[in-house]
């Protein structure tokens, strides 16, 4: 009588993560492609921070100069590129 039909709904079922992992993969190409670039970019500035000499003890500031900083930028964007490289190598010779 008072069941919520909410309970039985595929979407609140299995793994979250396998849920994310099937949303990406059932996407359109191009919403996928910007979760994922934004995902790449995270990851890139948060390896710098831990890579960084001076560890930022103001995170808004350290991501502030993403686009204020042209060297930071630049450093930025060769991370992320080696990150996507990293990716892709992983992937594909796993694939053989």
């Amino acid at each position: 009588m008072w069941e919520n039909p909410l309970d039985n709904m595929e979407i609140f079922e299995g793994s979250p993560i396998h849920k994310w992992q099937e949303v990406v993969f059932n996407a359109s190409r191009t919403l996928a492609s910007k979760e994922l670039e934004r995902l790449l970019e995270e990851l890139a500035l948060y390896e710098m921070a831990f890579e960084a000499d001076e560890k930022p003890t103001n995170l808004r500031d350290f991501f502030y100069n993403v686009h204020h900083d042209a060297a930071f930028k630049q450093r930025f964007i060769e991370k992320k590129n080696s990150l996507a490289i990293e990716s892709m190598a992983k992937i594909l010779s796993e694939n053989e």
